[in-house]
């Protein structure tokens, strides 16, 4: 499959103040070719997957086995997005605002320019259909709204006004985040209010950081401090010539010889437009593997993560630095580790050792035992019949007289972290602590065994053994067991006996 070439151009930002454009430094001339040896992403049948270098340099292969993006909405506001053979199964319906056209519920064209079309190729090309390459979250949902015309700028009159109700548009109908690979060298008021609208609502809004180069002024809504600003780096995760300075700067991405989706093909295109994508796709992969999420815990996230690539700490270049979702990954199952059990191992006997189980690796986490009235499943809600054993906070219990006949439950509870709250894990309860037990379930035929043998107890009290059915006899304060094989159901009695009450049961012996 090959590549579409293009000459290099540039695209401006604001031909005034209300007139966006998108942000999308160049395109080069020719495809960059790849070794057979060079392989950049995971192994999928998309023929193109090889010159996704930006995939692997953010670590997207290695957490699809987690996620790929379902169940995420993200809003491309931008030239529209498709129609494309790769993109058209993860395109929903968006809104056109530009010219004299307001138009909801269809999917733009963006056969002009192809930037929105490639923006959302980055953050959510099909992987694995034999067609192209794959999208950084290739399972998320694209919601297309276009404000920019086949220039790539926006209607001078209009242009913020529509970015402002866009934004808007996509937080009401349930994106989860946004991209704004555009932008200008002023602030508009109504633009900040409507990010702010998302942010206030649990919307994460990732821009472009600008491709004026180091000398130009910071690039709005990029510079806000509501958004993700994103610049871009190469394969050597160095700095590109067009990319911005400036301490609004969050994130750096890949942003040079990015191939992605445009027009009926696929282009090569280069910019911090394209960088903002690769931050938006991670995002959306985030969102997915743990929908509890905040947007402003992604956004941390993705920034703690980040590896440090200029001067030590946040800088001016790079930001935190190069998005890393492996590291991303592994700090998520800290905060949210994906599975967490409680559980028990107990003998059910009254002064045995039982031993609690939990699956959280966060260090922090603290066991509590609690002594229950009744069975029941794994819960993270405390049963009302449970009650907190004082001072049984290690991993292991030894069980005492006040846990007679009542079930115990081990618990883990994981502390609070950033919004989410402490939570507590409790084990199932299924035996109860028994004060008297059969020291064997299985006697020898023709064996005689003495109750005090058979019978196990802390109690001192006398024992009895009645047959309630097979052909055991009881003799002499002795089982003896028939010639036979087969089974006996015994009822077992011990006599109170301070400290313990009077005990009984019923046990099932084979006889083999």
């Amino acid at each position: 499959m090959q590549v579409a070439r293009r000459r290099a151009v540039a695209h401006s930002f604001f031909a005034r103040v209300i007139s966006f454009a998108v942000i999308a430094a160049t395109a080069i001339a020719i495809v960059i070719a790849v070794s057979p040896t060079e392989t950049f992403a995971a192994t999928t049948n998309d023929p193109l997957i090889d010159q996704q270098w930006g995939l692997a340099a953010i670590g997207a292969p290695t957490v699809w086995d987690i996620t790929r993006g379902a169940g995420v909405t993200v809003a491309v506001i931008d030239s529209g997005s498709g129609p494309h053979p790769d993109l058209d199964a993860n395109l929903d319906a968006g809104r056109t605002m530009f010219g004299l056209i307001d138009s909801a519920g269809m999917v733009d064209v963006d056969l002009e320019t192809s930037h929105g079309t490639h923006i959302a190729g980055i953050i959510a090309a099909v992987a694995d259909n034999g067609l192209g390459g794959a999208g950084v979250a290739p399972q998320s949902r694209i919601m297309p709204i276009r404000v920019l015309g086949a220039d790539g700028k926006g209607d001078r009159k209009d242009t913020s006004k529509n970015v402002s109700e866009a934004v808007r548009f996509a937080v009401d109908n349930g994106a989860k985040v946004i991209n704004l690979s555009l932008g200008g060298p002023d602030e508009i008021t109504p633009l900040t209010a409507a990010i702010q609208y998302a942010v206030d609502r649990n919307v994460l809004v990732v821009a472009a950081a600008g491709n004026g180069g180091m000398d130009a002024t910071p690039k709005w809504p990029g510079a806000s401090d509501l958004t993700i600003a994103v610049t871009a780096i190469d394969r050597t995760n160095s700095v590109v010539s067009f990319d911005q300075r400036g301490d609004y700067i969050d994130l750096a991405a890949p942003g040079t010889s990015i191939v992605s989706t445009a027009g009926n093909d696929y282009k090569i295109l280069s910019g911090t437009s394209m960088a903002a994508a690769f931050v938006t796709g991670a995002a959306a992969l985030l969102f997915a593997a743990q929908p509890s999420i905040s947007a402003a815990q992604v956004r941390d996230v993705l920034q703690r993560t980040a590896t440090d690539i200029g001067a030590i700490g946040r800088d001016s270049t790079f930001g935190y630095g190069v998005i890393n979702l492996v590291a991303a990954f592994a700090e998520l199952n800290v905060m949210f580790p994906k599975i967490i059990t409680a559980s028990l191992i107990t003998e059910g006997r009254v002064g045995a050792l039982a031993a609690g189980i939990g699956s959280t690796t966060i260090a922090t986490a603290t066991s509590q035992w609690f002594r229950c009235t009744a069975p029941g499943e794994a819960t993270t809600s405390k049963p009302a019949d449970c009650t907190m054993i004082r001072n049984a906070v290690a991993t292991t219990y030894q069980s005492t007289l006040k846990d007679l006949r009542k079930y115990l439950r081990y618990s883990i509870t994981t502390p609070a972290s950033g919004t989410v709250p402490a939570t507590t894990y409790f084990s199932g309860a299924t035996i109860p602590e028994s004060g008297a037990w059969i020291t064997s379930s299985t006697l020898a035929v023709q064996s005689v065994t003495p109750f005090g043998q058979f019978v196990g107890s802390g109690s001192k009290g006398v024992r009895t053994i009645k047959v309630i059915d097979g052909n055991c006899k009881v003799r002499n304060a002795k089982i003896i067991a028939p010639v036979v094989p087969g089974s006996c159901t015994l009822k077992i009695s011990i006599a109170a006996k301070a400290p313990f009450p009077a005990l009984g049961f019923t046990a099932t012996v084979a006889i083999s």
